[in-house]
């Protein structure tokens, strides 16, 4: 199944300020092109907005894992 592209509309972020960041230029095109976003500012927010997920999944599952195993017909 094809990977659906994510919007080309402006970055979700309130305010900001200009950075100056080192990037290597590959890896923040390769970024861009995987996300479907045309800016660079877009990428480096959903790639960050990316890694913030990650972390509040990873939080979720350790508040699961300390309830125990899990009954599979309980699920639904």
């Amino acid at each position: 199944m094809p990977r659906q592209k994510a919007a080309t509309t402006t970055p979700r972020y309130s305010g900001g300020r200009k950075k100056t960041l080192r990037i290597d230029q590959g890896l923040l095109d390769r970024a861009r092109q995987a996300l479907g976003v045309r800016t660079e500012t877009a990428a480096v927010t959903q790639a960050l907005e990316a890694v913030l997920r990650r972390e509040q999944q990873i939080q979720g599952i350790r508040a699961l894992a300390i309830l125990g195993p899990i009954d599979a017909r309980r699920i639904d």
